[in-house]
């Protein structure tokens, strides 16, 4: 009797533990994520540290918490979005120079809003898709981020911003 109720407790325990996995690798987006990348690919040396990187978040004096959270119920969490203000200059007579200025929002900026998934990896909510891959969750805004003249009279180019986020936990 105590081996059968043993068994049977090892079978139940088997087949929960099966079905939470299950549930993880159906839908892998549902968790927390961090805000990890802030690109828009180009070099960038805000404190003048003579580390250049294309991640601002690297180099920002701002605060950056953003995280993203997705329900089971289809419902997608914003916290703390990162928002700054920046402007890029490319500086004149060069191709590849920039002149990268930030200012820090205030405040705290979030939204609560629903999502869908698609069985690619497309995730759409807040009028954008994101594709999920190896816990990262990748958004791109297309030509979100203007470059301009060193005199900023006018917009030479536009570039996509990349949001990166990793999966905690």
């Amino acid at each position: 009797m105590k081996t059968s109720l043993r068994l049977l407790f090892l079978t139940v325990s088997f087949v929960i533990l099966v079905s939470i996995s299950k549930d993880d690798v159906k839908n892998p987006v549902i968790g927390g994520w961090q805000l990890t990348t802030w690109t828009v690919g180009i070099p960038i040396d805000l404190k003048a540290s003579k580390h250049v990187t294309t991640n601002l978040l690297d180099q920002t004096s701002c605060t950056v918490n953003e995280t993203l959270s997705f329900d089971k119920d289809g419902i997608v969490i914003s916290e703390d979005s990162f928002s700054p203000k920046i402007t890029i200059r490319l500086k004149d007579g060069s191709s590849d120079v920039y002149i990268v200025e930030e200012v820090c929002a205030e405040g705290v900026i979030g939204f609560a809003t629903d999502y869908s998934q698609e069985t690619n990896g497309e995730v759409q909510f807040n009028g954008t898709i994101g594709i999920v891959s190896n816990n990262r969750l990748t958004v791109v805004y297309k030509e979100a981020i203007k470059i301009y003249n060193e005199a900023l009279t006018e917009v030479i180019e536009s570039k996509d911003l990349t949001l990166v986020y990793t999966k905690k936990g």
